[in-house]
């Protein structure tokens, strides 16, 4: 949760998509992003730091701006809760409009997925931003070398009526068949629910 959007502005005219990294070509453009922000932007984050080892064991989500990649989000999954990390746009694309793409994405994944709490780090520019999609500040700020991040909790409501991801039925087949759907395209109808879309065109 750590990228800086300028006040109020937006992309002119364009259709901003979110989708989940699914293949190597997209994992290279999530990459790419990254490098671009992170690396070329910020004096005192090393490639090291950036690239950890975890980006192979979370999920990654990408924002394109009229089919251009523009931002991406990382995810990783833990027992009790989702943590949003990585947040990067880039500077031709920084805006409310793509943040909040990638913010609406990430957390209907996770409430798809089942959790919820959402926990992650902001930059004290975007502690708003943060508050508006229903985070809440859980401790005083701390020093990084990222810089200076507040720690932000999201409460994901339970909707039960649009699906979500529970342990079991296990064996039922209707259960079977959804679990081994891609992420994040679980068709729940079968289950007496509506299909869902992570994220729709804006």
């Amino acid at each position: 949760m750590t990228t800086e959007i300028r006040n109020g502005s937006k992309v002119p005219s364009a259709s901003v998509t979110v989708k989940i990294v699914r293949t190597p070509d997209e994992f290279a453009m999530a990459m790419a992003i990254r490098a671009a922000v992170f690396l070329a932007e910020e004096d005192n984050i090393t490639y090291f730091d950036e690239f950890n080892g975890n980006d192979y064991v979370a999920t990654h989500l990408i924002a394109f701006v009229d089919g251009d990649p523009a931002g991406v989000i990382r995810v990783r999954w833990f027992a009790d809760f989702a943590l949003l990390e990585r947040v990067g746009i880039r500077k031709r694309y920084r805006s409310y409009q793509v943040l909040a793409s990638l913010a609406r994405a990430a957390l209907e994944l996770a409430r798809q997925k089942g959790f919820r709490i959402a926990a992650g780090r902001a930059r004290l520019e975007t502690v708003n931003f943060w508050k508006r999609f229903g985070g809440r500040q859980s401790g005083e700020a701390v020093s990084m070398y990222r810089g200076t991040l507040v720690p932000i909790v999201h409460d994901i409501p339970r909707r039960p009526d649009l699906g979500a991801i529970q342990a079991g039925p296990f064996g039922d087949p209707d259960f079977e068949s959804l679990i081994v759907q891609p992420e994040g395209s679980w068709d729940f109808s079968k289950l007496n629910r509506a299909p869902l879309h992570l994220s729709a065109a804006e």
